[in-house]
């Protein structure tokens, strides 16, 4: 009798620590919150906001850009450097693909746009995806891939 009493105290305990593991799931429908954070991500950028990128930012985030790896606020800093050099950078997502399972989601859209200096803007398209998790109470970004398009061959 107590080592069956034994036996359901540890199952018990056990049990109790697997439960608590647990990731909180995000809301069901949540996707819609996916994309304003992604497209939020991409508004600090633009405002050249480090504080509002690495709010949206997961801690260890990084992306992968034009052949390079960015940690944390790296990526960030670059856009801000050309900003600053008076490059412009215009983006235009569109095109989501969501995906989401219980606290992660990973989503993928096309970003057509431009970059240059003022009189020499040159169209740009870029394949781009990211992985977010459910932490907090939001989305947060843990990876960005952006992969540029090639231009067209000339006719």
């Amino acid at each position: 009798m107590r080592r069956c009493a034994s036996a359901l105290g540890l199952a018990a305990v056990l049990f109790s620590g697997a439960a608590q593991a647990a990731p909180a799931c995000a809301p069901k429908g949540s996707g819609p919150a996916v994309e304003a954070a992604v497209r939020a991500w991409f508004d600090a950028g633009r405002r050249d906001d480090l504080a509002a990128l690495a709010k949206i930012q997961a801690p260890g985030f990084y992306a992968y850009d034009g052949g390079k790896k960015y940690e944390g606020l790296a990526l960030g800093e670059l856009v801000k450097g050309a900003h600053a050099s008076g490059v412009k950078i215009e983006w235009g997502l569109h095109d989501f693909d969501i995906h989401m399972a219980c606290d992660q989601a990973w989503v993928a859209w096309v970003n057509t746009g431009a970059s240059g200096k003022a009189g020499a803007m040159q169209p740009v398209t870029w394949l781009e995806s990211a992985v977010f998790g459910w932490q907090g109470g939001a989305w947060r970004m843990e990876f960005l891939h952006s992969a540029r398009v090639p231009p067209p061959p000339p006719t």
